[in-house]
């Protein structure tokens, strides 16, 4: 009897040390990725948030930037750098979000046209600002023209520029030059906000992926379009917005920064790297990840998940004390501080891509910069 029961607690003990591994065992698989519920987070915390936001700030700016051509205070202008300030950051936090309604029409371009290699955005300006076009006046004319001439590099130069001149004619014109493409501003991303937040617009295309849907055929589609977004966005802070006025590229050419006139260069990218971090943590990127590795928190796969996250914040804190510098670029201290800075966005870049190809099962090289 006593080898009966001796043979009953061992095989007791064998089944109650097997049961963990087979339940390991039979919960090994992780969930498949959930691509439906990342484009819903990504619309409802981040892309929409994101856009609204713009369309405040540029409002505010048109209003300021019209007060101002009627009123040249000092205390005018001071509401127009602050609101100035306020539409570079909340252009900053989705200029990633390229796709969709801003992708139409031109919008990117005319809010932003860079990079400008030849400077022919500032060459335009001067030329409808020697000639005093009266187009440059009107917001409905003016929408027409160059994209150039249209956006945030353009108001750099307009209200930003050292040779604006004593004469008070060409003040007014350059002042209602500035005024259009404000107030042209402020219709691009109240519209862009508009279409993402009708029901019935793009935010159906973007929810509602299938065959008959003409931009996204299956669910994974969206995943690739916020995984370019992402790591785009992150090539473009670090390739070019930081590395470019250093010349540390493969020509070794220094590239203009963008809105040098109002040293606003580091306040764009800080801007940037905000946005990239919310796209990636209240987007739900960095969730969706996590979940698809089963939720374990001691997993390599959520560890490395959490890594970006931690790189984007190292490079927001390193970045964040050089955006009042006035020359960044030009200060060796400075510039060795923004070098430093490329390593954890790279980091971040390379490992993020690895985890989404991995993860949501994205075609190999989603993430280089071909179109595709």
């Amino acid at each position: 009897m006593r080898v009966m029961a001796m043979l009953a607690l061992v095989g007791i003990s064998i089944a109650s040390a097997l049961l963990p591994a087979t339940a390991r065992a039979q919960s090994a698989a992780p969930p498949a990725f959930d691509h439906a519920g990342l484009a819903r987070q990504a619309l409802e915390r981040h892309i929409l948030p994101g856009y609204q936001h713009l369309a405040a700030a540029t409002r505010s700016f048109d209003e300021a930037v019209m007060a101002y051509c009627r009123d040249t205070t000092a205390a005018r202008r001071k509401g127009v750098d602050t609101a100035f300030d306020a539409v570079v950051s909340a252009w900053g936090r989705v200029e990633h979000i390229a796709f969709g309604p801003m992708a139409q029409h031109e919008r990117l371009e005319k809010f932003m046209f860079w990079p400008d290699r030849r400077g022919i955005g500032a060459r335009q300006v001067a030329n409808a600002l020697s000639k005093r076009d009266p187009d440059v006046l009107d917001v409905a004319r003016l929408a027409t023209k160059s994209v150039a001439m249209q956006g945030l590099p353009a108001l750099d130069t307009l209200l930003f520029a050292k040779d604006e001149g004593s004469d008070p004619e060409a003040r007014r014109h350059r002042c209602g030059f500035a005024a259009a493409v404000a107030a042209n501003l402020a219709r691009i991303a109240q519209s862009v906000s508009e279409e993402w937040a009708d029901p019935n617009g793009f935010s159906k295309i973007w929810l509602s992926p299938g065959p008959d849907n003409r931009q996204y055929l299956k669910p994974s589609e969206t995943t690739l379009a916020l995984a370019k977004s992402f790591d785009q966005g992150l090539e473009k802070v670090r390739d070019q917005r930081l590395a470019g006025p250093l010349a540390l590229n493969a020509q070794r050419r220094r590239l203009p920064a963008p809105l040098s006139n109002s040293g606003r260069s580091l306040l764009l990218v800080v801007a940037n790297i905000e946005g990239l971090r919310d796209l990636y943590t209240e987007g739900g990127i960095e969730q969706a990840i996590i979940a698809a590795n089963g939720d374990d928190p001691n997993a390599g796969g959520a560890a490395l998940a959490r890594l970006v996250a931690n790189e984007l914040a190292t490079a927001h804190e390193s970045l964040t004390p050089l955006v009042g510098a006035r020359s960044p670029f030009d200060d060796n201290r400075s510039a060795q501080r923004i070098i430093a800075i490329g390593f954890p966005l790279k980091n971040a870049r390379m490992t993020a891509a690895s985890l989404l190809a991995t993860a949501a099962g994205l075609p190999i090289g989603f993430n280089a910069s071909d179109g595709d």
